[in-house]
């Protein structure tokens, strides 16, 4: 059975608590993938984004 908390964050789409919101929005992460499938450097755009680059290779 969920939690009064769970429930609340479930409907309101919040982030939910010990975890840190996103960085890259979904319209950025279509970009990345999108750019990356045009064999740009995962290196580069995670410098981009100020992400990792390990956050770049989860969007291929």
């Amino acid at each position: 059975m969920a939690s009064e908390q769970q429930r609340a964050w479930n409907n309101g789409g919040r982030t939910p608590p010990g975890h840190k919101p996103s960085k890259v929005t979904p319209a950025q992460r279509d970009e990345i993938c999108r750019r990356l499938a045009a064999n740009e450097s995962p290196q580069a755009l995670a410098a981009e984004y100020g992400v990792s680059v390990h956050t770049i290779y989860r969007y291929r």
